[in-house]
């Protein structure tokens, strides 16, 4: 049991380790890691998730998919649905929220396509968001650092039991 244990915490650690190496090295790849913050994708992206974008050319995205763009009219990062997409006089998308009744109002331009969504995590986005505050990122730092001190405490108990065994 303690070994199952012992093995899942270091799976666990590879693999948030990995998704910070990811989430550092993304931007520099072009890729981008965004929190979800409505819900107007709920049915496919849920409010507090974590959507991964990657960058494509633009003339390869279809109706149906998923993209992340500048928003014309406001400049912020939204991820919507492509619903049609208009090539005259230049390429422009129509996009729309899942839950929406309406498409956006405004047309997409081509340069302002970020990517399309590549995976999505649900709720990893609340613990983004805790970690960035003063409190959330103290905790992140001294749990793992408790953790890996209650463990050596253990390993030293249980090495001075047996030495009295002996």
């Amino acid at each position: 049991m303690r070994k199952a244990a012992g093995l899942f915490g270091l799976v666990l650690l590879v693999l948030l380790m990995a998704m910070a190496a990811f989430t550092f090295l993304a931007p520099h790849l072009g890729w981008r890691v965004d929190i979800v913050l409505s819900g107007s994708m709920a049915s496919q992206l849920q409010a507090g998730g974590v959507v991964i974008t990657r960058p494509v050319a633009t003339n390869t995205i279809l109706p149906g998919d998923i993209i992340t763009f500048h928003s014309p009219d406001t400049g912020k990062t939204t991820t919507h649905r492509v619903v049609d997409i208009e090539t005259s006089p230049s390429l422009r998308f129509r996009t729309m929220g899942d839950v929406n009744e309406e498409s956006d109002m405004l047309l997409v331009p081509a340069e302002s396509v970020v990517g399309k969504v590549w995976f999505d995590v649900p709720y990893l986005g609340y613990i983004a968001r805790f970690v960035k505050t003063p409190q959330g990122f103290l905790l992140s730092l001294c749990l793992p650092g408790l953790a890996v001190i209650a463990a050596e405490i253990m390993n030293i108990r249980r090495a001075w039991a047996e030495r009295d065994i002996l």
